[in-house]
């Protein structure tokens, strides 16, 4: 019951009715992991769904020495759908960034839930159509904007989906420490490129850098007007 309660929080269940979430909750098992610890390797078989209960974890291709954050996930996101669904290999890593929980559904017990619950896959359906939409547009940005733009573009999302207000609402604190590598990553340019565009938000006052590596977004609407 504290489990089936526990999942009706989470957005991809959100819609079900109580007894829907005791099903799908029996075929649920919990995972912690420390911090740095991967809990899907690149190149191994898709064997469940993992849905984040607490912490926070990255999606990342690493190629050689080349990092490229694909996305951050927080509690209430899940991951590895895709193998689940097309019974390929994980196309790429993801990493626990602190102390994590996850629920994992095995691929079997996670199709047994699809054919006993469609509201499932509806509601799967529209999580990964927002997940394409959010994708194309950050093709479109890679395309058109500068490393300026783009990094605009990330310190919007990440205030929206991983912040918190600050100083009254005066600023909107990103819990993830973010390193200048991690940027690099997640906007695709060196790290150089990257020093120089946030030294210049900070000198504008756009953004802080506190010595943990948290970033705290002050002007959000030059951000936007930067990454438009």
């Amino acid at each position: 019951m504290i489990l089936s309660k526990a999942l009706g929080a989470i957005p991809l269940f959100s819609g079900l009715t109580e007894e829907q979430l005791e099903y799908v909750a029996k075929y649920l098992k919990r995972r912690s992991y420390a911090e740095r610890d991967v809990i899907v390797r690149r190149g191994t078989p898709g064997d469940a769904l993992f849905i984040l209960t607490s912490g926070k974890a990255k999606c990342a291709y690493l190629d050689s020495e080349d990092e490229t954050i694909i996305a951050i996930y927080r509690p209430g996101d899940f991951f590895g759908e895709f193998s689940v669904l097309d019974g390929e290999e994980r196309s790429a890593d993801v990493v626990a960034l602190e102390p994590t929980e996850v629920l994992a559904l095995p691929a079997e017990d996670f199709h047994a839930c699809l054919h006993a619950v469609p509201a499932i896959a509806v509601e799967l359906l529209k999580q990964l159509a927002g997940r394409l939409r959010r994708a194309t547009s950050w093709i479109r940005s890679l395309s058109s904007q500068d490393v300026y733009g783009r990094i605009a573009s990330q310190l919007l999302h990440l205030s929206k989906t991983h912040g918190v207000d600050v100083e009254n609402g005066a600023g909107r604190r990103i819990e993830l420490r973010l390193t200048q590598n991690d940027m690099a990553s997640l906007v695709g340019a060196s790290r150089e490129s990257v020093n120089k565009a946030m030294g210049y938000f900070k000198q504008k006052g756009f953004i802080t850098v506190d010595t943990t590596y948290h970033i705290t977004v002050y002007n959000h609407d030059a951000l936007v007007k930067r990454a438009a």
